[in-house]
């Protein structure tokens, strides 16, 4: 019996919306872009919406709005480049601030909920000079405190931009993450909670900054408009004595996304309750069947808040080791991976951080050295939760 981290199941109205955008020989992004960006606006809680490529691009298309945005870009002037985040993440959170030209600087975390401690967010605001913006990550689906955190931004005069990579359809409080800072950034990875492969998105209620985006992932061209709206006359650029898209007035990329993805992730969040349930169950179901456990290994805390990307476990035990623990799992054919590490200590794209940071990040740390997690996804059915948790509490006795 297989266990995966993710999975994926093609439906027929998934097939369906690919095959009638052949039909019509429809690839760029287009029409499915646009529809895909409003009905996720609307499943969030913002105004706006802009997919791109990737999560990654999406949050490097926030980052490089923010410096050419009227009133955030005098702000990251005045402030300096240096963005807060937390150190154990996936590594594109911190490679978008770094690529953009600002710098990531860190504090350590909760180890409940894998986020951004604010107590110590507070303290490094109150020694970091040239601070300009935090981005907190919602890692495994687990909203970081944004109460606290926007509280410290504001005092800052900070923008804040919330990873939402693996937290699509989280609560916080009320309000979906991705709506609670100035920005925030989605992957629909494969192993994701909204499943489309290479895909992701952004969303704001800033009107500006998300229509900057949608131009910079165009490299910077004036107009985003489709091809059939300036072929239609419909372009409010067309009167500039040249073709407005291939007119530029900011540096940019090509981070645009093609329709057959926008189409997938339609129909994928059409049913993105049903994928939130899911996991929920599977989670509570795991949660149950570890319980005898749980004083060797750290359990995730439930909330029907949470969307899943995963279930997270940690080392408690002096005893154990992850790695013979992980290596039990994958000699039984369950597909586990390391909750990432603390990127300024233990990463080596990183290295030249670590002299700074050794010693003060002692929860990422931890995580980074006794974290794990497995699949809690919705294609999984109660006999590969059971086969989980026997194959977990075999290696724990063991």
């Amino acid at each position: 019996m297989e266990v995966k981290i993710g999975d994926f199941v093609f439906t027929q109205e998934e097939r369906a919306a690919i095959m009638d955008l052949i039909a019509r020989n429809t690839i760029s992004e287009g029409r499915k872009c646009r529809e895909f960006e409003s009905t996720f606006a609307a499943f969030i809680g913002t105004r706006h919406c802009a997919s791109a490529n990737s999560g990654t691009s999406a949050l490097m298309l926030i980052l490089t709005a923010l410096k050419y945005h009227s009133y955030w870009g005098k702000r990251i002037s005045e402030n300096g480049k240096k963005v807060l985040t937390t150190p154990l993440t996936y590594i594109a959170t911190a490679n978008s601030i770094a690529t953009t030209g600002f710098e990531p600087i860190f504090a350590d975390i909760e180890l409940d909920t894998f986020s951004i401690d604010p107590e110590r967010a507070k303290e490094i605001s109150e020694t970091e000079e040239g601070t300009c913006g935090m981005m907190p990550v919602h890692l495994m689906g687990y909203p970081a405190d944004m109460d606290a955190l926007n509280l410290i931004a504001k005092k800052r005069g900070w923008f804040v931009i919330e990873d939402s990579a693996e937290a699509t359809g989280s609560v916080y409080k009320v309000n979906r993450t991705g709506s609670l800072g100035t920005a925030g950034a989605f992957s629909f990875y494969i192993a994701h909670n909204i499943q489309v492969g290479e895909f992701g998105a952004l969303t704001s209620n800033d009107a500006e900054l998300v229509e900057r985006a949608h131009r910079l992932k165009g490299n910077g061209r004036v107009c985003y408009c489709t091809v059939s709206q300036i072929e239609k006359g419909e372009c409010p650029h067309q009167n500039l004595g040249f073709h407005p898209r291939y007119l530029h007035d900011m540096i940019g990329y090509n981070f645009k996304p093609m329709e057959y993805q926008a189409a997938v992730g339609i129909e994928q969040l059409k049913k993105i309750d049903w994928i939130i349930s899911r996991r929920h169950e599977n989670v509570r179901l795991l949660n149950d069947l570890l319980a005898p456990v749980s004083g060797d290994l750290r359990l995730p805390i439930y909330s029907d808040d949470v969307s899943y990307l995963g279930y997270p476990l940690l080392i408690q035990s002096k005893t154990l080791s992850r790695d013979k623990i992980c290596i039990e799992l994958s000699k039984a054919k369950i597909e586990n991976r390391p909750i990432f590490n603390s990127i300024p200590t233990q990463q080596p794209a990183y290295a030249h951080l670590k002299k700074k940071y050794i010693g003060k990040l002692p929860n990422a740390e931890f995580a980074g050295n006794n974290g794990f997690y497995v699949g809690c996804h919705q294609f999984l059915r109660q006999e590969h939760i059971e086969h989980v948790a026997k194959t977990l509490i075999a290696a724990v006795k063991s």
